[in-house]
């Protein structure tokens, strides 16, 4: 960890209620987002220097643009978007690839979590889903949120995970 132990405290609790609010009410507030954002760039620039904040500041970018079919197509929230950008500005783009494959890590272990949990029937909906995605199709018109007994994967839970761990395995920001 490059950060001094009260700046990773700051963002392990603004990070930890992202992700219980996102597994709670399924929403992260732009508040949270922001807060998320501004400490990221403030951090980089306060400790590592400007052009850290700009490598920061790309990396939230980059992950904004790597997101955003996802959440144009629904499948996940606008909060798991801004969030996911957010603690980018805190990974830098030296780290990025390792929050990226480890908010997916988080992610897929989350989406066996809420697949298990989920009803019979919404079961069988998300493996329609998994087809047609697979073979490029479009996705049959089932809901990508919490109903038909359908448990909701908490997207920005993953990436406040994700996030967490590239900050702690070490590496240039």
């Amino acid at each position: 960890m490059t950060y001094p132990a009260s700046l990773f405290a700051l963002l392990s609790a603004l990070l930890a209620i992202a992700a219980a609010s996102d597994i709670a009410r399924h929403r992260i507030s732009n508040e949270v987002a922001v807060a998320v954002a501004v400490g990221g760039l403030s951090a980089q620039a306060v400790v590592h220097g400007m052009l850290a904040a700009g490598t920061g500041l790309a990396a939230s970018v980059i992950v904004a643009a790597v997101i955003w079919p996802a959440w144009s197509r629904r499948m996940i929230g606008g909060g798991d978007l801004k969030l996911a950008a957010a603690a980018a500005a805190w990974v830098g783009l030296g780290r990025l690839p390792t929050y990226l494959v480890s908010a997916g890590v988080a992610m897929g272990m989350l989406a066996c979590l809420a697949y298990a949990t989920s009803s019979l029937r919404a079961r069988s909906e998300m493996r329609g889903n998994v087809v047609a995605l697979a073979l490029g199709t479009n996705v049959a018109g089932v809901p990508l949120t919490a109903e038909r007994g359908r448990v909701v994967v908490p997207a920005g839970a993953a990436f406040a995970v994700g996030a967490l761990f590239a900050l702690v395995s070490g590496g240039t920001p």
